[in-house]
């Protein structure tokens, strides 16, 4: 019976870690990680009254979970002794109760009221006198007015949060036992009275010891057992390390971090981006600061992985009259640029490819708002590609400034390509001079391509951990300041 309170802890350890804001990096980055905090999380009172308000959608989903162990009673009388027990004991029916909290500087206290649940299942005795009687039946167990008090605090481990639990008390305004389906009607007035008893016992005493021992003990194993890596899909990974023990006042619960997205096994070192502002006037339930470093991470891995490449050639019906080596008088190609081109690879095409040239990376401004700077290397081939890769024409590089507005889109943070500047210089070539008639005929080709690749890096987005059914509200915004982006957030439940 002791297991019975567990979904009003689960649902505090939701409420007190979102556990995708705190998954731990490898222990050899732990000394550099722990002073560069690149992301910090402030949950605010309303974070707290939604999920307080919410909380018996979580409760419902996950009491009809629940293992009931067995509760077993001896007892004894002037005419012999026996044991009943119970058998197959489940959860038939549970009225959600109504979850209040307070929030202080040591933690956050939760209690609830006006639970109610059924239980159901099956008992089986034997008694002793002379001779042995065993008997068996039904039992239904009504308990409402269910009141628990518990505070807790979190604290972290090796960059990993932990659970404290405080003060904890239930209180069980009534209880009701049914037993029935007996032959020995005797035998279970023998029992009736003490079992009863024994349950409420076991609620009222267990729960808080369950929660103290047990459950903290388990929970604390699984959140000191999370993987270095959390997928967020398409191979990229976010690396998340508490870098000191969260923080607590009357008005929100605090968490610092530091925190990068990478590619794969790609590594990164977060770099703090200074101090940060305050919260806003209305700072929403969720406050979130997010430094520079974490989207460019992000680029910095897609780099070193090659992620951001474009291969244009005469496959794409639009680019192919551009891309032959031979053309008419009147006709526009590279050839016509290149007499290397039109008398060694007559009547062929080349093959484009686009990579990046160095590491990307992101600016943030104030003043300026968010700004991506990204080069692009443009090595040209003698088609197809696949077989020519290893004897390269020449090189352009095409450089691009882009102006980004970030927005919330479901559940990540993404960039809306707002304006670019694009030009385009040589690096090297095998083919003669590379005359700028090329590279301004060229450049549609060049600037349509760099364009897309810059859209293919925004599209990647820094996700915001949330529960299944819980999603952001329209209120929610993202505003840009001097090398980070502050967030606030509210959700709403589908």
């Amino acid at each position: 019976m002791h297991n019975l309170y567990i979904p009003d802890m689960r649902i505090f350890f939701l409420f007190l870690v979102l556990q995708e804001f705190f998954q731990p990096v490898s222990t050899k980055q732990l000394i550099e990680k722990a002073n560069n905090e690149t992301l910090k999380i402030r949950l605010n009172t309303p974070f707290f009254k939604f999920f307080s308000k919410n909380g018996h959608h979580v409760v419902d989903e996950e009491i009809p979970k629940i293992t009931i162990p067995e509760i077993r009673l001896p007892f004894s009388t002037s005419i012999g002794h026996g044991v009943v027990k119970t058998d197959d004991l489940k959860i038939e029916k549970f009225n959600s109760p109504k979850i209040d909290f307070n929030l202080s500087n040591t933690g956050i206290a939760w209690w609830t009221s006006g639970g109610a649940i059924k239980l159901t299942g099956k008992w089986h005795a034997k008694f002793t006198e002379l001779i042995t009687v065993r008997d068996k039946g039904w039992l239904n167990a009504y308990a409402t007015g269910i009141q628990m008090n518990i505070s807790a605090s979190a604290y972290q481990l090796d960059g990993q949060p932990q659970i404290r639990i405080g003060e904890c008390t239930v209180t069980i305004q009534k209880l009701d036992v049914e037993i029935g389906g007996s032959v020995l009607s005797w035998l279970v007035n023998l029992f009736e009275t003490p079992f009863s008893k024994l349950v409420k016992q076991v609620i009222n005493s267990q729960a808080c010891t369950a929660a103290r021992g047990i459950l903290i003990d388990e929970a604390n194993r699984f959140l000191h057992s999370l993987p270095s890596h959390v997928d967020i899909g398409a191979n990229f990974y976010v690396d998340y390390f508490l870098t000191e023990n969260p923080h607590a006042t009357n008005q929100f619960t605090e968490f610092d971090l530091a925190a990068d997205i990478v590619y794969g096994n790609s590594s990164c070192l977060p770099v703090k981006s200074g101090n940060w502002t305050d919260a806003s006037s209305s700072p929403g339930m969720v406050t979130s600061w997010i430094s520079v470093s974490i989207p460019n991470c992000l680029i910095e891995s897609a780099h070193q992985n090659q992620l951001v490449r474009f291969l244009v050639s005469k496959d794409i019906a639009v680019a192919e009259p551009y891309l032959r080596t031979s053309c008419g008088f009147l006709g526009l190609c590279i050839g016509k640029f290149f007499k290397k081109l039109r008398t060694e690879y007559p009547n062929n095409h080349v093959d484009m490819y686009f990579h990046t040239y160095n590491t990307p990376f992101f600016v943030m401004s104030e003043k300026d708002g968010v700004m991506l700077n990204m080069s692009l290397a443009v090595d040209l081939f003698i088609n197809p590609y696949a077989k020519t890769k290893q004897n390269i024409l020449a090189r352009l590089v095409v450089d691009t400034f882009s102006d980004v507005e970030p927005y919330l889109n479901h559940t990540k943070i993404h960039g809306h390509l707002l304006n670019s500047t694009i030009t385009a210089r040589v690096d090297f070539s095998n083919i003669g001079d590379v005359p700028g008639a090329f590279l301004r005929a060229f450049s549609s080709v060049l600037s349509m391509t760099a364009r897309q690749a810059v859209k293919s890096v925004l599209g990647v987005g820094i996700p915001i951990p949330s529960y299944d059914n819980v999603t952001l509200a329209d209120s929610s915004h993202v505003e840009v300041f001097d090398q980070y982006l502050r967030t606030n957030i509210d959700f709403e439940y589908k």
